[in-house]
């Protein structure tokens, strides 16, 4: 039963690449594209509604329960990791100067873009029009309602910008953590294929 689901699964997508890893509980709905080697966690939803698009490029992985909708355009960068329970949509209700029901307040509708290689941390809320920079991180449980550029770490609700992932400082303190954990012969942390610790 549950290969079955799988390859239900498999023919929601417009187009899925080769090597992806997909949950039996997926909800796909709409125009929704993924590259090679995409990993799909359990109770993921991406939706589409008008002419909606999400694309994931290669390498994407989703965690449980994450949700993307998208009424315009949803982009998800190479080797982005989405953490359990995000959310990412490009619509929302405008409330403000309006006493009228949530249902007919007016649409807000703004493409959000995911560069290469981010990380949103479990339960982070990507707002309509945010672009997010490639490296950057969120932290976990933010709301980004603003542009993050590539590389920062951002955090809080609203989250705003707490460092830069190459601040020298940073670095120093990596370097020491990995002096130390080679003293002690414990697995130190290893940076990034690119990124310099000296």
């Amino acid at each position: 039963m549950r290969w079955w689901r799988t390859w239900q699964n498999r023919r929601g997508f417009k187009r899925i690449g080769r090597e992806c890893v997909l949950s039996d509980r997926l909800e796909i709905k709409g125009v929704v594209e993924a590259g090679d080697r995409c990993l799909f966690r359990g109770n993921v939803v991406l939706r589409t509604h008008f002419s909606g698009r999400i694309l994931l490029a290669d390498d994407v992985e989703l965690g449980d329960y994450a949700m993307i909708s998208a009424n315009e355009y949803v982009e998800i960068g190479q080797g982005s990791y989405i953490g359990p329970y995000c959310v990412l949509r490009d619509n929302n209700h405008l409330f403000q100067g309006t006493d009228a029901h949530w249902r007919i307040t007016p649409l807000i509708i703004q493409p959000i873009k995911v560069g290469r290689n981010c990380y949103l941390g479990a339960g982070t809320y990507i707002m309509p029009g945010v672009t997010i920079g490639d490296g950057a991180v969120v932290a976990p449980r933010s709301i980004v309602t603003k542009d993050i550029g590539s590389l920062e770490v951002w955090a809080g609700a609203p989250a705003l910008r707490v460092s830069h992932r190459t601040d020298p400082l940073l670095r120093s303190s990596l370097k020491r953590h990995q002096e130390l954990a080679a003293l002690f012969e414990a697995p130190a942390a290893r940076p990034a294929q690119g990124v310099q610790t000296g």
